[in-house]
């Protein structure tokens, strides 16, 4: 006789069968298409290919699993229910867990425990339990150390020549044998620029609290001797907090920008202030989306900086760029209605009629791209357009000679090499040529620096050889980030995003790296500085000296 055992299955073999599995396998080939159609088409571009896993892939995939576990699994609806009551609780375990900290140069957030004190909470206590050594009081020699730059020093942004190119100074390479020796190591309040060096003292800005701060140290020890306050804190969600340029001493002053566009003009001695103005209220502009990045720039008697006109109102002003009396901050002239950027003004001399009246010219790189003006009176001289879609410029301009400059832009615009050619007696249009355009060198905030006849520079975080004459990428390896680099010799030293120290030789053959080791934790989008043997690098977390001599 049949049973009912013969011809009914068990309550569980009957469950697994109602199971709806199809949709997980679908779930997760569409997440390994849209990976492989994002891998051919980013190709080399592995920032934006990490961007797209983080913020789009992996989330749509994701996504796909849960409407199958809520609608198409038929699981009963308490074991769904008890699915939500873990996927939630594990969400909230891991918001309890773990903090936002940052977003890296490829815009990826960065988190770390909540349960470890943070870098800023470090800092604090360490701002709180160190005194400030009086400038009255410093040891004799840095009290009669002078203030005058010599063969050496790094007096402003990316150098005396603002070029990151390191002159009269040799580096060994055995640093596994004998590691570059540690001067001091300490927290800085957060910032994203760079010092500035003049023999023993250095300088730059900090945010530390609700003010923002110029602050001196001293190279050899790391101690402050002076610091200088301005109540105002600058804040983005993926820059940061934080200034973002780096001092320029000039005949005994500092001159500073700030992220929220205070210029100020301080004793370079004692750090009190001599005059200052607010570029923003000055140009009647509103802020950048990342502040003022820009780096004063000091041309004779003057002081240049460019805030930028950022909306509509502000362009009718014809006050986009700024040039103050370096002795009493009073306006000297104004000029231009274009949109600001992030990078800093810069001088160049032209060849040519150009030249004739020895006339030199301040290259701005702003929103819309390049343009020249009289130093003298800020007349514009010349222009050319050099967009990405955020119109976002923020990597300094390559100045080749008197007449030809590179110039690298990041969010998938690529570089362009242009000549200047006056036409025969008229000095109001120059000829602009385009040598030529290549998609390479995708420069998003990080300087590039020349040898001979090639250019050295981090595409989207990969260190990129470049050849000038056509604009040919000769190799391109290593992923170190969106950091900077220096020139020194026939070397590339690079300060990578994760806060490695690395050497590579600057040659157009692939090269292999030569020595490494780390010096700072944290992001680093800083610029290193190297002066008389000494290396000096910060992030927004801490900064750092070694002896590479």
């Amino acid at each position: 006789m049949a049973t009912d055992d013969a011809s009914t299955p068990p309550i569980e073999n009957a469950r697994s069968q109602r199971i709806r599995w199809w949709p997980i396998i679908a779930a997760f080939g569409v997440g390994a298409a849209l990976q492989t159609a994002a891998t051919i088409f980013f190709g080399e571009n592995q920032p934006y290919l990490d961007w797209a896993c983080v913020f789009v892939i992996w989330p749509l995939t994701v996504f796909l699993l849960l409407l199958w576990w809520t609608f198409w699994s038929r699981l009963p609806w308490r074991i769904r229910g008890r699915g939500w009551l873990v996927i939630a609780g594990i969400s909230a375990s891991i918001l309890v867990a773990f903090r936002f900290d940052e977003f890296d140069g490829a815009m990826i957030p960065r988190f770390s425990p909540r349960w470890k004190p943070s870098k800023k909470d470090h800092a604090a206590k360490f701002f709180k339990n160190t005194s400030i050594k009086n400038a009255s009081t410093v040891s004799d020699d840095l009290a009669t150390e002078s203030l005058v730059p010599t063969v050496g020093d790094w007096p402003a942004f990316r150098g005396p020549n603002r070029d990151d190119v390191v002159v009269g100074e040799s580096l060994r390479t055995d640093w596994d044998a004998r590691p570059p020796k540690e001067l001091w190591k300490h927290p800085i309040g957060s910032g994203w620029g760079a010092f500035a060096v003049i023999g023993r003292r250095a300088w730059t800005l900090e945010q530390r609290g609700e003010n923002e701060l110029c602050v001196c140290y001293d190279i050899v020890t790391g101690r402050e001797l002076w610091t200088h306050a301005d109540a105002a804190r600058f804040s983005s969600p993926q820059g940061g907090i934080g200034p973002c340029s780096t001092p320029t001493v000039h005949d005994g002053k500092v001159f500073t920008q700030g992220a929220t566009g205070i210029l100020n003009c301080l004793d370079a001695m004692t750090g009190q202030r001599v005059w200052t103005h607010n570029t923003l209220e000055d140009a009647g502009s509103p802020n950048l989306s990342w502040g003022q990045c820009g780096s004063p720039l000091v041309v004779d008697d003057l002081v240049i900086v460019n805030p930028g006109s950022n909306d509509e109102a502000s362009r009718a002003r014809n006050s986009a760029v700024i040039a103050y009396r370096r002795d009493n901050g009073e306006k000297a002239w104004t000029s231009g209605d274009r949109l600001g950027s992030y990078a800093s003004p810069h001088l160049i001399t032209l060849s040519g009629d150009l030249h004739r009246n020895e006339e030199r010219y301040v290259l701005i790189y702003d929103g819309i791209g390049l343009i020249a003006l009289s130093s003298r009176d800020g007349a514009r001289y010349l222009s050319f357009e050099w967009m990405n879609n955020p119109r976002v410029n923020a990597a300094q301009p390559l100045i080749l000679n008197d007449d030809r400059l590179l110039i690298g832009s990041g969010y998938g615009q690529g570089s362009v090499l242009i000549d200047f050619h006056p036409h025969e007696g008229d000095e109001a249009s120059p000829e602009i040529i385009n040598r030529w355009q290549s998609r390479q060198f995708k420069l998003k905030f990080n300087g590039a620096v020349r040898s001979g006849d090639y250019a050295y520079g981090l595409d989207e975080g990969m260190l990129t050889c470049l050849n000038l004459q056509d604009g040919k990428r000769l190799w391109k390896q290593g992923r170190y980030g969106y950091g900077q680099l220096l020139l020194v010799e026939n070397k590339l030293l690079i300060l990578t995003e994760k806060g490695d120290v690395v050497l590579v030789p600057a040659t157009p053959e692939t090269p292999r790296e030569l020595a490494r080791f780390h010096a700072i934790d944290g992001k680093t989008w800083n610029h290193p500085v190297l002066s008389r043997g000494r290396l000096l690098v910060r992030n927004s977390d801490e900064a750092a000296c070694y002896d590479l001599r």
